[in-house]
């Protein structure tokens, strides 16, 4: 395009000498010609943004962080000239377009279009713009090149994801006994004796009832079994979407999957954030869970020190034997909170989600840093 600025530009300044010097029909005619050139280019970018119409759509009402979703988009020429010489650009910052590449060039029949079926990934959950950012047109001289916004942008909200986790390192820290049936809070112990009315019957030792002829049940002396707490710090350090979204989007992940590992594994779970207090004790309980996890706000104007200490005064939080503390903000402050949890006789694991930041002179024994592109299988298994 330079190229042919600094041919048009050489040209059109030898039709001015020619005309001053020599003059004549040949000299005006190209003069003439050469003037009407980029009038001719600032017409027909103007036709084209006027004509030309971008239609987008996404297979499925849900689209779900890193999962790969249907992408349709048309381009239509709806005017009576062919267009040539158009590219579209893509979204980038937070989602990716399958196989396509955005330095292609189209071109248009009148009243004709082209569709293209890819595949979207978005990376994170929120609610952001996706698909079609801008459309760049160059005239058919190549002199002029102006690039404009979609009018009609595609904005989706993006559901965490689910990630599976086989195993978990802190697992041998964070609980020792603390599994259950989901119903009873107790294990029942091998003793048994007489059965009394209003008795379980579900406790029945059935060859001890058999030996005996007697209804035996199990007695139910064992130590109270109590789970896993889950705290996420609900703070929004910025109003910068493209610092926070990541964050905030690593940490849902955090909060989903180790609920869903425990969850999975009969371990009573009680979570709490903002606005949010669970017990979760099976799967039925986890998908409402992860509904409230879709629909959860971080807030920068949390007030953390009342948070913090409704977490202490809160029941699904004290009696539980091993708790997450998942936060985005290690200083010390925090590291003074996690010391009272601690205080109680509790295993602490501390998920700092940051991709940088020194931690070493935190007093907090176990802590694990998760980067906002890591895998979590690949840190947490």
């Amino acid at each position: 395009m330079r190229r042919n600025r600094i041919i048009w530009l050489t040209l059109y300044i030898l039709s001015l000498i020619a005309i001053s010097f020599y003059g004549g029909a040949v000299s005006f005619g190209a003069f003439i010609v050469l003037t009407c050139v980029p009038v001719i280019s600032a017409f027909y970018i103007l036709l084209v943004m006027i004509f030309f119409r971008i239609y987008q759509k996404l297979e499925g009402r849900n689209v779900v962080a890193n999962h790969r979703t249907e992408f349709y988009f048309t381009l239509q020429n709806e005017s009576l000239i062919s267009f040539a010489g158009i590219r579209v650009t893509f979204y980038s910052g937070y989602s990716t377009i399958d196989g396509l590449d955005d330095r292609a060039e189209y071109e248009l029949a009148p009243h004709s279009g082209i569709r293209k079926q890819t595949g979207l990934i978005c990376r994170y959950r929120g609610e952001y713009e996706v698909g079609i950012k801008t459309i760049i047109v160059t005239d058919m001289f190549r002199l002029i090149m102006i690039s404009y916004r979609n009018k009609e942008p595609l904005r989706v909200r993006v559901r965490p994801d689910t990630v599976i986790l086989s195993s978990l390192k802190s697992e041998a820290d964070i609980i020792t006994s603390a599994r259950d049936s989901g119903v009873d809070i107790t294990e029942p112990d091998v003793l048994v004796r007489k059965y009394v009315p209003g008795d379980d019957r579900r406790m029945i030792h059935w060859k001890a009832t058999a030996a005996s002829a007697e209804l035996m049940v199990r007695n139910r002396i064992g130590l109270y079994r109590s789970g896993v707490a889950i705290i996420m710090d609900p703070r929004r350090i910025t109003e910068d979407a493209a610092m926070y979204i990541p964050i905030e989007n690593k940490m849902l992940e955090e909060a989903i999957a180790l609920t869903l590992y425990y969850c999975s594994r009969n371990v009573r779970i009680g979570f709490m954030s903002r606005d949010i207090t669970a017990d979760i004790d099976n799967m039925d309980g986890f998908e409402s869970f992860y509904e409230s996890m879709c629909a959860f706000d971080f807030d920068d104007e949390t007030d953390i020190s009342a948070f913090w200490n409704d977490v202490l005064y809160c029941a699904s939080v004290a009696d539980k034997t091993g708790v997450y503390y998942l936060t985005h903000i290690l200083d010390e402050q925090t590291d003074s909170f996690i010391k009272k949890i601690a205080s109680g006789g509790r295993a602490v694991t501390v998920i700092l989600t940051s991709d940088e930041g020194d931690i070493s002179s935190f007093g907090s024994e176990n802590i694990i840093r998760i980067g906002t592109d890591d895998d979590l299988k690949e840190v947490l298994e």
